[in-house]
């Protein structure tokens, strides 16, 4: 087992999150919903979206270093990075035409609507070409962080900007909420992807990544309380407004540096078996992204549909759990071939350095 294969694990953790919330929001009766129980299973399903921010950004400079040692430049590199970013925004739109046609009820509207993988592919096209420039400690500050810094402040003044009425309301929903017009926006959300650069920049330069691993997550308990404070004080004092985006993003990069050392000691502790099915998930994310949302929403699953008790939502969300694990390890296992892009086969364990 490669040395980061805790990335891996910790990304596998964020699809079975997905898988979560998506059936049991699919599935669940409608007039079930409310209770304690409820907003537990949003609140673990809603740690799925920042978490593959969070990681796609960290993989940006392991991927990078990797094709530099395979004789690539640094431009070189960073522009086949950068490419992958794009084809992930082409994809996200691809998937939701094929959702679209396999779909009766679907609306003309969700064709553009950005979602998660948009904001991903952006982030990540945006960050490699951040990272193609942090060439070293001041670098990595001045090109990663300080950007995810100003996308978070200036994130409550996006909400005020007269000029992108001018948009289609479709691409103004990128930049904020608009109706029922998109899912994730750009502010602040796409600041976790180069804080995640920096964070996997700080790995790849380490020496001693037990110990960096243990400073992350002391940054990272840090992060969560000041967040925490920070943003009740702000709330109380009526400033939640200016406050709440860089609050809530300090709130999930800190318990995401929490979840980083704790996956690594999980994945050290536990026998190789019993974190293969993770494994199998987090390099195979993208696969099941794609598979799981047609099983979960789409025609195949249609008499499920606002159909379930909760408890046998949470059933169905077992079993399609066990369904995508094999999904994967068959996605997994296949040989390379001309008809899977390079980008999208499970390769992560290609970024490994140092055995």
């Amino acid at each position: 087992m490669n040395r980061r294969a805790y990335i891996d694990w910790l990304r596998g953790i964020a699809v079975v999150a997905m898988i979560e919330w998506h059936v049991m929001d699919s599935w669940s009766l409608r007039d079930g919903r409310g209770g304690w129980d409820w907003h537990l299973f949003g609140l673990v399903g809603g740690a799925a979206s920042p978490l593959f921010l969070f990681l796609a950004g960290l993989s940006v400079p392991l991927a990078i270093a990797a094709y530099e040692r395979r004789g690539a430049t640094r431009a070189a590199a960073a522009w086949r990075v950068q490419k992958r970013g794009w084809q992930v925004f082409l994809l996200a739109h691809v998937f939701r035409f094929i959702s679209f046609f396999f779909n009766v009820h679907a609306k003309w509207a969700g064709l553009l609507r950005p979602d998660i993988l948009n904001i991903l592919g952006l982030g990540l096209a945006f960050t490699a070409w951040l990272a193609k420039r942090a060439t070293d400690a001041a670098g990595r500050v001045q090109w990663l962080l300080v950007p995810a810094l100003i996308i978070v402040v200036l994130t409550p003044f996006a909400k005020t900007w007269w000029w992108p009425t001018l948009l289609n309301p479709r691409l103004e929903a990128y930049i904020r909420p608009v109706g029922n017009m998109g899912v994730f926006t750009l502010f602040p959300w796409v600041a976790l992807v180069p804080i995640g650069a920096y964070v996997g920049s700080l790995l790849l330069s380490s020496r001693d990544e037990p110990r960096t691993l243990q400073r992350f997550a002391l940054a990272g308990a840090a992060l969560y309380a000041v967040s925490w404070v920070g943003g009740d004080a702000a709330t109380r004092a009526g400033a939640g407004f200016w406050v709440g985006p860089a609050a809530e993003i300090a709130f999930r990069a800190g318990w995401i540096l929490m979840a980083l050392g704790a996956a690594w000691l999980i994945v050290r502790a536990l026998p190789a078996a019993m974190s293969e099915p993770l494994l199998v998930l987090g390099r195979t994310s993208l696969f099941v992204y794609f598979a799981h949302v047609e099983l979960a929403y789409g025609v195949f699953s249609y008499p499920l549909h606002g159909a379930l008790p909760v408890r046998w939502s949470l059933t169905g969300f077992a079993l399609v759990t066990v369904a995508m694990y094999f999904a994967g390890r068959w996605w997994d296992s296949r040989p390379p071939g001309p008809w899977i892009p390079a980008w999208l086969r499970a390769d992560g364990r290609t970024l490994v350095h140092r055995p």
